[in-house]
């Protein structure tokens, strides 16, 4: 196991509305109102065959739609996949199938694209249209089981169909949960070859896992494509979940001070961003379960009744188990000034400097904001910090612009200030004119 360790240390009753007054009013935008089909003397009948067989496919619910008004139809094909749209208007009609264990699609010869569930039928007046077809795709479906490394099945898992292997788009199909043997099933799926995607449940105090992909990988790059075909079954497929939960991470923060209060400890995962508050016992011990190879930051808040104290370590996490011991001290201060070569300063009502904590040149935790009102000659401080801080000015007036950050005559824009436990370091802002 390698790691990187660093320490841094009167009541009055409101009036009653009656409901029919205080209810919003609902337009007829809001809510349109669903007509039936307008009656005419044209009709529309045909069948509904499975694609590949060219079986008649019986029990199809056929949504068909017309005009802008919202008129709507609904059928249902017989045993012999036969449907009939009789005594109606003439225009423009738009059917939608949906039929049990085929693709919700439509495809025929008034079908708009392959990618559309609807179909268009024109009829004008006094038009019988008959052996208006239709065919359907029968859907594919997959069958396995989701396992950990070492065997065991994995219940409560979510199970879903990615995005293609060659990049076409997620289809979307209702996942599947894993049961007690941790098995699976996904039906009504395109056929293809597709990436298949596993959501794992977190463990109680754990971080979210992350998308586990077949077989076995935990990223997008690493999917293995799982070929499907229309009409049949794709079956033991296995997905290995890799070490994830079982990782552990223990934080030990033994207090320097028995006045210390309001003690707060967080991990923060660099990529993906990822911030869990850690919950400690009586011993100052805490753990995070589901740590995943990286770098993490635990961070350590606490008060006692004259001081804010702070505390943190970089954590490079391989696999298993690691301890982070927090060393809480004193934070400490950075104060300063803004100024100009020629002592020409810009309005600064507003302007904002701010301290964002760094490591290795990058910020650690964009979410937490360390900054400090201007005054409005130049001058600035920002207590209760830690770590190493890089410098920046908001809100700066746009004809102006920071021209270096120097501490004495060290200049510190890009690689920051370190924080002085207990202490208070002088910074200068230079600005300049763009």
């Amino acid at each position: 196991m390698r790691m990187k360790r660093i320490l841094i240390g009167s009541v009055r009753r409101a009036a009653v509305i009656p409901l029919l007054l205080a209810a919003p009013l609902v337009t007829a935008q809001q809510r349109p109102v669903i007509r039936p089909v307008a009656s005419g003397t044209s009709s529309i009948s045909g069948q509904v065959t499975d694609s590949i067989s060219n079986a008649p496919v019986a029990g199809c619910q056929m949504q068909v739609m017309s005009g802008p008004d919202f008129q709507r139809a609904t059928l249902t094909t017989d045993l012999d996949g036969s449907y009939a749209l009789p005594d109606i208007a003439a225009g423009s009609y738009s059917f939608m199938l949906d039929c049990p264990g085929y693709l919700r699609s439509c495809s025929g010869r008034d079908a708009v694209d392959g990618s559309t569930p609807f179909c268009h039928v024109d009829v004008v007046l006094d038009q019988q249209r008959e052996g208006v077809d239709f065919r359907v795709t029968p859907g594919a479906i997959a069958r396995g089981q989701v396992m950990t490394f070492d065997g065991r099945p994995v219940t409560r898992a979510s199970v879903r169909l990615g995005r293609g292997i060659r990049g076409e788009a997620t289809f979307m199909v209702t996942p599947s949960t894993t049961d007690m043997e941790g098995r699976f099933e996904l039906k009504n799926l395109p056929a293809g070859e597709w990436r298949l995607e596993v959501e794992i449940p977190p463990e109680p105090g754990g971080l979210r896992p992350p998308i586990v992909y077949y077989p076995g990988g935990l990223s997008w790059e690493e999917a293995i494509g799982v070929e499907l075909v229309a009409g049949k079954v794709t079956d033991d497929l296995t997905v290995v979940v890799p070490r994830i939960n079982e990782n552990i991470l223990t934080v030990v923060v033994p207090p320097p001070d028995a006045t210390i209060s309001d003690l707060a400890v967080s991990v923060l995962r660099e990529s993906p961003l990822a911030v869990l508050r850690i919950e400690l016992n009586a011993e100052g011990v805490g753990a995070v379960k589901g740590v995943l190879p990286g770098r993490y930051f635990v961070a350590a808040r606490a008060a006692s009744r004259d001081k804010q104290w702070a505390g943190f370590e970089v954590v490079d996490f391989i696999e298993d188990s690691f301890e982070a011991r927090l060393q809480l001290l004193p934070t400490g201060s950075i104060a300063g000034r803004v100024v100009t070569d020629k002592g020409d300063l810009p309005p600064l009502d507003g302007v904002i400097v701010g301290a964002s904590w760094i490591y290795d040149g990058a910020e650690v935790n964009p979410l937490a904001a360390d900054e400090a009102k201007v005054a409005p000659d130049g001058s600035f401080r920002i207590d209760h910090l830690f770590g190493t801080r890089q410098l920046q000015l908001r809100a700066l007036d746009l004809g102006w612009e920071v021209g270096a950050i120097r501490q004495n005559r060290t200049d510190v824009t890009t690689s920051g200030i370190v924080v002085v436990p207990d202490g208070t370091t002088e910074a200068t802002i230079l600005l300049r004119r763009r």
